[in-house]
């Protein structure tokens, strides 16, 4: 995670935070030389600068800004599980052809976008959506807008060669349209047709009070400005377009842009892996799935356990987001039944994780003193989650269970990480590297062959 700071009138020195002390919430921000710049504690939901570099010559009031842009993401990755102090490396930019780019300009009426929607040629259930639900304040606005004759902000839709459509951006207006017309809410705390429209729903049902013919009638002509995405486009042209136009409230993250863009058996795959009460367990319910961080993970998974089932893992770049959206467009058609084997693999792993590693230590970054009854639970360390989960899917449980001590790897990887300064050096900085992930998976395998009993 990381954070720009100026140096001079043309000149910045780019910055990655670590937590120093996991109890006392103590901060660093780092050159990549692990030069220490500033020294920060985190009081409340703000950073407080304990010492700071005079190299750095920002305004006192611009430094403030980014680090409250900082720390909200610092709080959101430790409320995932994942460890901010494993930072990522930059991922390399593969640039596309400008005339791969096709996007159509065109008019959809509200009539159509509906229909579409009841033929499921139009997708609104992307598992993302249940964490950015529109309150009724935004709903009622939005509704109002229309009946005003508004324009509404262009809408984007990514079109496959089978003409069913993705929203790549206005979900949740969409959404909040189709509802509306469902009856499913009634407009409140309008600002210009209180007198008229408020407390009605679209259309008179039972009990239920509908907008008055004229209003109805607006509402049903209404027209929608989208740039539709065509589906000759490159994947990769349809993904970094998702990414750079995306208005919502909060913008999505990767893997949310990749659930909107993913096939049904894929998403069903993920929730299934994440729901798993055996992964919840093995991991001590750390993996949050509130920024899909639960699926982002269960996806790796499958990235790499088809690394090893083609025996290619060497061919894997360096580049995880770019391998993560190729993957989620390679299956985009494969059905459910198809992938359900990587259900199985997973419980297998994860039962395995905790039994050799512990519900409080598996996957984590530990070194010896972690091991000890009372010291701090790590966070999850993602090059540590796939190069470990992925090898315990290969052997059967019992197997495992009945041929080995419990927590009989504990000791073992606390000693490795310890002792390694390579592995502990790639646990921490830039964990998607290429050389990061196949040093990460040869030390595993390693670890499980010198320490287990498997035959």
């Amino acid at each position: 995670m990381n954070i720009e700071f100026k140096t001079g009138e043309n000149e910045f020195e780019l910055l990655t935070v670590f937590r120093i002390n996991t109890e006392q919430n103590h901060f660093e921000l780092m050159t990549k030389d692990n030069e220490s710049w500033m020294k920060l504690s985190l009081e409340g939901n703000s950073f407080v600068i304990q010492e700071q570099d005079d190299r750095i010559t920002e305004e006192t009031e611009d430094i403030r800004t980014k680090l409250n842009q900082l720390v909200l993401q610092v709080i959101e990755a430790e409320q995932s599980g994942t460890d901010i102090n494993a930072t990522d490396s930059q991922e390399t930019v593969q640039p596309f052809d400008p005339e791969d780019i096709k996007v159509h300009a065109k008019q959809f009426s509200l009539r159509l976008i509906t229909d579409m929607i009841d033929d499921e040629d139009i997708d609104l259930s992307p598992d993302f959506q249940r964490n950015l639900v529109w309150n009724s304040f935004q709903k009622s606005r939005l509704i109002e807008s229309i009946l005003l004759r508004i324009p509404l902000p262009m809408f984007y839709f990514s079109e496959d060669d089978e003409g069913r459509i993705t929203i790549v951006d206005g979900l949740q207006r969409i959404s909040t349209i189709k509802d509306f017309m469902d009856n499913k809410f009634r407009l409140r705390n309008l600002e210009y047709l209180h007198d008229s429209c408020d407390g009605r729903y679209f259309k008179d049902e039972g009990t239920k009070e509908g907008l008055d013919p004229k209003y109805l009638r607006w509402f049903n002509q209404t027209q929608f400005s989208v740039n539709v995405i065509d589906p000759s486009s490159p994947a990769k042209v349809k993904y970094d377009i998702f990414r750079r136009i995306n208005t919502g409230g909060k913008p999505l993250n990767n893997q949310e842009i990749r659930n909107c863009l993913a096939g049904t058996g894929l998403r069903d795959t993920l929730r299934k892996m994440a729901e798993l009460n055996e992964f919840k367990s093995a991991t001590d319910y750390s993996i949050r799935s509130t920024r899909m961080e639960d699926q982002e993970v269960a996806l790796r998974f499958i990235l790499f356990r088809r690394y090893l089932e083609q025996n290619n893992m060497s061919d894997y770049n360096g580049s995880m987001d770019n391998a993560l959206d190729s993957l989620t467009e390679e299956l985009y058609k494969t059905p459910q039944s198809d992938l359900e084997h990587y259900v199985d693999l997973y419980r297998t792993a994860m039962m395995n994780a905790k039994y050799l590693l512990g519900q409080k230590h598996a996957f984590r970054k530990i070194r010896r003193f972690d091991i000890q009854p009372n010291a701090y639970k790590q966070l999850i360390n993602k090059a540590l989650f796939v190069s470990l989960s992925v090898m315990f899917s290969q052997y059967d449980h019992d197997s495992i269970q009945s041929k080995n001590d419990e927590l009989q790897l504990l000791e073992p990887l606390a000693g490795a990480i310890e002792d390694d300064s390579t592995l502990l050096n790639y646990l921490s900085y830039g964990t998607n590297g290429r050389s990061n992930i196949l040093y990460a998976f040869e030390k595993v395998q390693y670890l499980i062959s010198e320490n287990l009993t498997l035959n």
